[in-house]
């Protein structure tokens, strides 16, 4: 076990028998403080079975959980070289044995065997690097998730596993420990090998908190009658979320919490780019074919609108037949018309357009979460909008400089979110999406021009007299590229479609434009499945 921790990397066999002969082996009950932030850092542990906490002081006086050591990990070796007082406390959670090496001990063992500094150095160096990209793959391991099932639950689990397992790019494992504990001990293998590990403890099982306290995430899959019943456990268990039944003793969307349970919630960030938008609608149509449901969707610009639509509920198929209706020729051509004063005359036009397509829903009744991404002058910052009516979000989401004035709310200036976020990919995350995908429309990468038989297309956007719109469209696409691309490249999969000859207001090229969308989404399929998979048919 010592010649697996990357501290001992490469360290003979003799001078691992003698860091195991200076080595101490403790045992701590449940509960039991192993070390003490404040206290000096004089030794460090090896943990040798079993499950510990590492917590920090937070501002309420009380603490919180910042990590969960098992088997192999080590805890101390910091503050045993730094001299500093150790930073946090670790307590175990079940009965756990650890190896204590002290700074004597250890020091004796550096002399003969520097490269241990070395390895030091270089975990030292990676954690900064971590800390400072803020990277840290969460699925670089395995999660352990204990599921307290309520009697009420018994008939629904077997659809709540397999749901889990068809969502699950990685496998997944149910270790049933309501009768004792004895399944857990090889959980740290499990961990190494799944994605997913689910603990299955009952409502008033003696073996609970020791496992509530080992597992980094507790479910219950309760009735209401049953709620109560969770109360003695809610203590041992820290944050404790409760999945209600229904009166058939089922979770109101099986499909939704398999994707919750292995991680695998996705979500959909949209930029901006005007008619290209109709893009958005192709992606989403392969998505859709491929098996993929959209938990969560963000928008900046016509992004914003797809994105309500999206989160009302309508498929690809309706999205499409919506944008062709709201943007037919005669209504772009209105929106797009400039006045004396430089500014569109179109507002009405627009504000009718997003009124009648939303039905005046707001966002209590939608069925997907929507962030609808803008940018408040006054503030000089990103205003994510997820309350109150959509058309007056989409209005302000859409308000861009030189066409539509700023959209007045509760003192703040609103404007298109394409001024500092083209593509929402952070607001997606934030909402609750584990796997996102971005779609960005404003790329450097462009055809010369488009495909088969959009060389009409081409001879007919040249033979249209060039105007004042048209250049500063251009302009703003062009002072996006850096910032979209990079907006968009936060995301786990972005999606980039390219485009021939074009601007924001080519609307009559919908047909394009999808059929880009549909071809960059194709080729980011495998990227996507190999973070989440598509579910089947049955759990839709």
């Amino acid at each position: 076990m010592l010649a697996r921790n990357p501290l001992f990397e490469g360290v003979s066999a003799e001078a691992l028998e003698q860091l195991e002969a200076a080595m101490r082996r403790r045992t701590f009950a449940p509960r039991e403080v192993i070390c003490r932030a404040g206290e000096p850092g004089d030794s460090l542990f090896v943990v040798l079975d079993g499950f510990a906490r590492v917590s920090l002081p937070a501002e309420d006086g009380g603490s919180r959980v910042v990590a969960r050591l098992r088997r192999g990990d080590i805890v101390g070796e910091m503050s045993l070289v730094t001299g500093e007082p150790r930073t946090a406390t670790v307590t175990a959670a079940v009965p756990t044995t650890a190896l204590e090496l002290s700074r004597d001990a250890f020091a004796g063992v550096v002399a003969r065997e520097p490269r241990i500094l070395q390895s030091l150095t270089r975990i030292l160096s990676e954690r900064l690097a971590a800390t400072t990209a803020q990277v840290v793959d969460a699925r670089a391991r395995g999660e352990a998730i204990a599921l307290i099932v309520g009697d009420s639950a018994a008939a629904a689990l077997s659809d709540v596993l397999a749901a889990t397992e068809a969502a699950s790019p990685r496998p997944v494992v149910t270790v049933d420990a309501r009768a004792s504990l004895e399944p857990l001990a090889g959980l740290d293998e499990l961990l190494s090998d799944h994605g997913t590990v689910l603990v299955l403890i009952g409502l008033e099982n003696e073996t609970a908190p020791p496992i509530l306290d080992g597992v980094d995430r507790v479910l219950a899959l309760v009735s209401e009658s049953e709620r109560g019943r969770l109360v003695p456990l809610e203590d041992d268990a820290g944050p404790l979320e409760v999945v209600p039944l229904g009166a058939d003793g089922r979770p109101a969307d099986v499909a939704w919490l398999g994707r919750h349970l292995s991680r695998t919630k996705l979500g959909l960030a949209l930029g901006a780019g005007g008619a290209k938008g109709y893009s958005h609608v192709g992606v989403l149509s392969v998505l859709e074919e491929a098996g993929y449901t959209v938990d969560y969707v963000s928008g900046s610009s016509i992004g914003a609108i797809v994105g309500a639509w999206i989160a009302l509920g309508h498929g690809a198929a309706e999205i499409e037949a919506a944008m062709r209706d709201a943007f037919r020729p005669e209504i772009v051509e209105d929106m797009f018309k400039l006045s004396m004063t430089g500014g569109s005359t179109g507002l009405e036009t627009m504000t009718r357009l997003l009124r009648e397509t939303t039905d005046l829903k707001t966002f209590a009744d939608l069925v997907i979460p929507l962030v609808v991404m803008t940018v408040d002058l006054n503030a000089r910052e990103a205003a994510p909008v997820t309350q109150g009516p959509l058309w007056e979000a989409l209005l302000a989401a859409t308000a861009l400089a030189g066409l539509f004035p700023p959209r007045e709310q509760n003192g703040r200036r609103l404007v298109d979110g394409l001024a500092l976020v083209p593509v929402p990919s952070d607001a997606v995350r934030e909402a609750g999406a584990d796997v996102t995908v971005s779609v960005n429309i404003i790329s450097r990468e462009t055809l010369p021009a488009w495909p088969g038989s959009a060389t009409q297309a081409d001879e007919q956007r040249k033979a249209r007299p060039a105007r004042m719109l048209d250049t500063l469209l251009e302009v703003m696409d062009l002072a996006q590229l850096d910032s979209s691309e990079q907006h968009a490249a936060r995301a786990d999969v972005p999606i980039t479609p390219r485009f021939g000859p074009s601007t924001w207001r080519d609307f009559h090229l919908a047909d394009l434009f999808l059929e880009a969308g549909r071809v960059a989404a194709r080729e980011r399929l495998p990227a996507l499945a190999s973070l989440a998979r598509p579910q089947s048919g049955h759990y839709h």
